[in-house]
Parts: C-alpha cells; sequence; structure tokens
C-alpha cells in the first residue's frame, strides 16, 4: 500500500511537470506565431504604399541614337515615346512631364485603350493634352484589335490631328531635309519583313511588339520603337524582367535599348497595366530618344 502510494505520486509529480512543460511550450508556440503575424503585418503595410508608387510613379528613360544618315536639321531632335497606357489616369501627371521634356514629335507604340475599355474619356482627355505638345504618331496595339470602340479612337485621333501609321510611311521635314517614319500595324503573327526602307535616309519604326533587331535591320531601320511587354511586369536582381506577353517566362525583349549592326530597338515598359493587376521594380516609363550626328 506504501509503495503504491508513493508510486502514485510520483506519478503525479512526473504528470504535473509534463503539464507544465506542454504549458510553457504552448506559450512560446503562441508568441513565436505572434512574433510572425506581427512581423508579416507590418511587411505589408511597408510593402503596400511602395507598391502603390511603383505603379503610380513615372520615371523617364533617355537614350542617345547616333547615325551618320541625320543630318544637320536634325542634330537634338528629341522623340518621346509612349506605350501601353492601358486607359490608365494619369490626371495629367503624364502629360505634365512630357510638356517638360520638350519633345519635337510624340510617338504612341499602341495598347492606348484596354480591350474591356467601356468609354474612352481618359483615352480622349490623354491625347487631348499631348497632341497639344507635339506632333503625335500611332500604330495599334493587340488592344485596339481586340477593341469594339477603336473606330470611335480613330474619330478622336483625327479630332485631334494624331497620325495614324498601319503600314504606311510618311517623311518629317526640317526645311529641305527629312527623315522616314513607318508603323507596322499590330498583327498576332510575325511582321512582314518584305518592306524595306530607303537606306540612304534616318528610319524611325514603330511597331508595338518587340522583336529581334536583326529583324528590323532587314528592312534598314535605324531606330525601332516598341512596347507590349510591360517590362516584364515585375522585374528580379539580376534576372530581369518575370514575364511578358508572348515570350512566357524571363523574355528576353522586355526592356531597355537592343542594338545590332546599325538598327537600335528601344522597348518601352509601358505606362499601365492590363492582365496582371501591378508591377513591381518596374515602374511606368516615359522613354526620350534623341537623334545625334
Amino acid at each position: 500500500m506504501f509503495s503504491k502510494s508513493l508510486l502514485f505520486k510520483k506519478y503525479e509529480s512526473i504528470i504535473g511537470i509534463d503539464m507544465e512543460f506542454n504549458g510553457l511550450q504552448r506559450n512560446r508556440n503562441y508568441k513565436k506565431l505572434l512574433k510572425t503575424i506581427i512581423i508579416a503585418i507590418t511587411v505589408i503595410i511597408l510593402l503596400v504604399p511602395f507598391i502603390i508608387w511603383e505603379n503610380n510613379s513615372i520615371t523617364v528613360t533617355k537614350y542617345d541614337k547616333y547615325s551618320s544618315s541625320i543630318t544637320e536639321s536634325f542634330e537634338g531632335y528629341k522623340i518621346v515615346h509612349l506605350s501601353d497606357l492601358h486607359s490608365k489616369n494619369y490626371k495629367g501627371r503624364g502629360a505634365t512631364i512630357i510638356s517638360t521634356l520638350e519633345p519635337d514629335i510624340i510617338v504612341i507604340t499602341g495598347d492606348l485603350i484596354d480591350k474591356n475599355d467601356r468609354n474612352l474619356h481618359v483615352a480622349e482627355e490623354f491625347i487631348k493634352r499631348v497632341s497639344n505638345i507635339a506632333k503625335v504618331y500611332f500604330v495599334t496595339g493587340n488592344h485596339e484589335n481586340l477593341s469594339p470602340l477603336y473606330p470611335y479612337l480613330l474619330e478622336i485621333f483625327d479630332m485631334y490631328g494624331v497620325t495614324v501609321l498601319d503600314n504606311e510611311q510618311q517623311k518629317i521635314f526640317i526645311k529641305d531635309e527629312s527623315i522616314t517614319i513607318y508603323g507596322y500595324a499590330d498583327t498576332e503573327y510575325d511582321i512582314e519583313t518584305e518592306k524595306v526602307l530607303d537606306k540612304d535616309d534616318f528610319n524611325l519604326v514603330l511597331c508595338h511588339k518587340p522583336y529581334a533587331p536583326e529583324i528590323f535591320n532587314t528592312i534598314n531601320a535605324d531606330l525601332v520603337l516598341c512596347g507590349h511587354a510591360h517590362g516584364g511586369q515585375i522585374r528580379l536582381p539580376l534576372i530581369g524582367g518575370l514575364v511578358a506577353p508572348d515570350q512566357g517566362l524571363f523574355p528576353k525583349y522586355s526592356e531597355g535599348i537592343h542594338d545590332y549592326s546599325d538598327t537600335s530597338v528601344v522597348i518601352n515598359r509601358g505606362l499601365g497595366n492590363s492582365i496582371f493587376p501591378f508591377r513591381l521594380f518596374n515602374r511606368p516609363e516615359i522613354v526620350v530618344i534623341t537623334l545625334h550626328k
């Protein structure tokens, strides 16, 4: 009887210690979980303003293009390149930035509107503002091709003097000297390379989708301006863009300038978003290219 009582007390003692240990362990686990939640909430609180800033703070990227085809009159000629607005409303901030850049011309390489737009108020206000700054040239993007409102957008272009260059070319003159501007209409297929521009001219080419500079070199393009890739949407250090339409993961042509022989292809990261709702480490972009002899 005595030995059983001792054993029972010893058992009670062990159970008590075990319960106390479990209680302490649960308390530690609770504190660890609470700490994790606090860290996660803090990160989110800090990250949300950063993402808002990343998606709404416009950056200006500047390039210089040198060519023996540039004449004296076009030395220092400034081109502002816009792309992929997708009807995002900057409430005049974009136009204000463009105005300070004092461009000679403004070019828009497609997706000014989004295929899901129900009206064109934002697009019209944007065109109204920028057409007061400089002459505007436009080529279609895939969203214009898919939008039932595109015919009405063309009426807006006509109202504000925007030149649409869908598989057409024009000369831009200063005095008796000129450069050639040619625009590709957007297509779901590869661009036609049968079009060959005069090699003696400086040839500026507009194309919504980016292709390898070797392709544009075959048509004697000196400077090609593209968009569509949205900068890869999310950009990772040492890796670059994460994903782009028609290129998939880790796209080769998502932003920046790409050279081959005499041809330079500049890919604009764009001003808006479409299917994917935000961008990261990839601010909306206005590009400026200055021509030099």
